[in-house]
């Protein structure tokens, strides 16, 4: 087992940068998308069922509580 310890934490190594690398191209296909602001307007268009940015000022995402 000693002998493969190398081996399998180079695979391992690779699986991470491989879903890194995926990970990387979708949220770069979502940028891209011509739908997406389509998309993000809905919750502005329905304001009986969602909220938008306007709807709460000043508020940032991740903020300090």
């Amino acid at each position: 087992m000693t002998a493969l310890q190398p081996e399998i934490t180079a695979l391992v190594a690779r699986q991470r940068e491989q879903r890194l690398a995926e990970g990387v191209a979708a949220e770069a296909r979502h940028q891209l998308d011509p739908a997406d602001a389509a998309f993000a307007a809905l919750a502005c268009d329905h304001p009986e069922t969602c909220s938008c940015d306007r709807d709460y000022p000043g508020w940032a995402p991740g903020g300090v509580r």
